[in-house]
């Protein structure tokens, strides 16, 4: 069978871990009518009756490992925690560190690939097998880049797309008719400050994020009629391995050495890269943890009412206020123009 070929669960079935979980499946529908009867917003009674059921891409480390910790190890036991791996669970030394008593407790690794359909699949019906109902998705698996676009292989677009951008609509693609069967859950897609501004050098990057933008707006349009909420997470510079992954998977890092270092890459590319190891509006945005941004999932998950946007920082969100108030888009090109051209100087073309 599908499920057990592609798809394994790396720990025993929360159905035995305790008789709370064993009654989840038979509360499902009573759990759908109180949802039901809370209208648009998701009831706290019903959290308090029975923990809601959450999906976590991206768990091997970094944003998505300390959410499925935060949400797993909360003190009120309000979520059961699937957290997606690519490895098996010998080889995720970081994730089996940090998890605690929580693992096979309240979080249980999966392993997953969202590039691959058959994973996506075969997730969603282990879930639903062993619990009924899936409330909340966290998207978050992903990787970044910093080259220019022109040195870039078509091979590293597509692939950081399909995790990216077709990872993420994997996922939504397999719990949408769910949520909509059950007329309640929360989707949460994390996006990036990069969704607001084009940062130089970050564009196929970017592109994915404004694409998982435009996705998640329309969905959270038509979940309005459904009782599902969608979500988007817009965090500035994090401290997580994901400048390590870019290094080694060849697709630069978030320093100026991955484009002034290569020889293919004109001399006012290399000296414009420079941006970023000294621009001051960087500095205003100071890097936060992955703690940090799990916290405003947690917000996101558990507003009566939640935002369509959350910034995790303030200079992100001063970033979004100078950016959308101008309709036209002349003075944010302009502003972020503005900021490299003291760069451009150094290349001698002041």
């Amino acid at each position: 069978m599908l499920r057990s070929t592609v798809f394994a669960l790396l720990a025993r079935s929360p159905r035995t871990t305790g008789t709370w979980r064993s009654t989840l499946n038979r509360s499902t529908n009573i759990g759908i009518l109180c949802n039901r009867k809370q209208g648009l917003a998701m009831s706290a009674n019903c959290s308090s009756q029975q923990p809601q059921v959450v999906v976590v891409t991206g768990c091997s480390s970094g944003i998505g490992l300390a959410t499925a910790n935060l949400l797993a190890k909360d003190r009120e036991r309000r979520f059961i925690v699937y957290g997606s791996i690519l490895g098996s669970l010998d080889e995720e030394q970081t994730f089996c560190e940090t998890t605690g008593n929580a693992l096979n407790d309240t979080l249980f690794p999966v392993r997953l690939d969202v590039t691959k359909d058959e994973d996506v699949e075969a997730a969603v019906a282990m879930v639903m097998e062993q619990q009924g109902r899936i409330d909340i998705l966290v998207n978050n698996a992903g990787i970044n880049t910093k080259k220019t676009m022109e040195t870039m292989s078509m091979s590293d677009i597509l692939g950081l797309y399909d995790i990216n951008l077709f990872g993420y609509l994997r996922m939504m693609r397999a719990v949408l008719p769910i949520m909509k069967k059950q007329e309640s859950g929360r989707i949460i897609n994390m996006s990036s400050r990069n969704a607001i501004e084009g940062a130089p050098y970050m564009n196929i990057y970017t592109s994915s994020k404004f694409a998982i933008e435009g996705l998640s707006e329309e969905t959270a349009v038509i979940g309005r009629f459904f009782n599902i909420w969608v979500s988007l997470i817009q965090p500035g510079a994090v401290s997580t391995p994901i400048n390590e992954t870019m290094v080694s998977s060849g697709l630069g890092g978030l320093g100026s050495k991955s484009i002034s270092d290569n020889p293919d890459v004109h001399e006012i590319d290399r000296k414009l890269s420079m941006y970023r190891d000294h621009d001051l509006e960087w500095s205003k945005c100071p890097s936060i943890t992955a703690e940090d941004v799990a916290h405003v999932v947690l917000r996101a998950a558990t507003d009566v009412k939640p935002h369509f946007r959350y910034q995790t920082q303030e200079a992100v969100a001063a970033l979004a206020e100078r950016k959308y108030r101008d309709p036209t888009g002349d003075e944010f090109i302009d502003y972020s123009a503005d900021r490299l051209r003291p760069f451009y100087g150094k290349a001698g073309h002041e």
